[in-house]
Order: structure tokens, then C-alpha cells, then sequence
């Protein structure tokens, strides 16, 4: 059985309910990343934010503001204010399976991997997507050459 532990991105960016909506933004962006785990200091899962979540925060009142107003709203927006806080989270030694099963019948694009409520990895809608181009290219390689094809 391939485990959560197999697949999952260890020690995920992370941010804290201080960090502000610019910084969290920013964080995304550098790292090509949609999903945003908010942890205290001691490393424990307390929320999430994601790209949807930050850019739906960015957007609320754009159209009445120019882009100091703009900068000033991000800069004042805490994480902590827009997290999610009710998290579906999942052990590291759980089969990828039930964590995929998971992820399709609530309609989420990530699970934090935790241990004790420490956060220790993350899985996503596109980890999972690696996993079956995987299979797919093995299931390829094992079908008969056609050479009618």
C-alpha cells in the first residue's frame, strides 16, 4: 500500500495568523503554491488559506480602490481574520486511496499531513495527479505494441 507519507510535500511554506494577505500572496506566488498552512509556534496546525481564499480577500472591495488603497487593505489583512479553521487533515501512514477518496467527497484541493497537531506534510489535488500519470505511463508500458496503431 503507497502511504500519504509517500507522496506528501514534507515541511510545506507555512505562515502564521500575523502574516498579512501581501505577504501571503507574495508566498504563493514565489513558490508556485495554492495552499497555505497556518501554524502557532509550536508548529501546530491551527489554519489554512488558499489561493482562492487569499484572492477572494484581495478582491472584496478592488473595483472602490485605487492601488495604494489597494496595498494598504493587504497590508492590513491578517491571516487569522480569513483562514479556514474547521480543517480535514490526515495521518501519514493512511493509504493514499482513502486520502484521494477523501480529498474527491469533500470537494478539497489539499489535506495538511499531521502528527500530534503538528503539521508535518501537506497532499494535494496535483500530488495526486502525479501518482496517476505514474500508473498510467507504468499501465502503458506493460500494454502490447499494436502495430496498427
Amino acid at each position: 500500500m503507497i502511504k500519504v507519507a509517500d507522496i506528501m510535500t514534507s515541511n510545506p511554506h507555512t505562515a502564521s495568523v500575523d502574516t498579512t494577505l501581501e505577504q501571503a500572496l507574495l508566498l504563493c506566488r514565489e513558490h508556485k503554491i495554492r495552499h497555505l498552512p497556518v501554524i502557532d509556534q509550536e508548529q501546530h496546525l491551527i489554519g489554512l488559506v488558499s489561493e482562492r481564499t487569499l484572492l477572494a480577500a484581495q478582491e472584496s472591495n478592488i473595483s472602490e480602490m485605487n492601488q495604494r488603497q489597494r496595498r494598504a487593505h493587504e497590508q492590513q489583512v491578517l491571516l487569522k481574520d480569513i483562514m479556514l479553521t474547521k480543517l480535514h487533515t490526515v495521518d501519514a501512514e493512511a493509504g493514499v486511496g482513502q486520502a484521494a477518496k477523501h480529498i474527491e467527497q469533500y470537494r478539497i484541493g489539499c489535506l495538511p499531513v499531521v502528527k500530534n497537531r503538528k503539521l508535518i506534510g501537506i497532499i494535494t489535488d496535483t500530488d495526486f495527479v502525479g501518482v496517476a500519470i505514474s500508473l498510467l505511463d507504468i499501465l502503458a508500458e506493460q500494454e502490447p505494441y499494436d502495430s496498427d496503431l
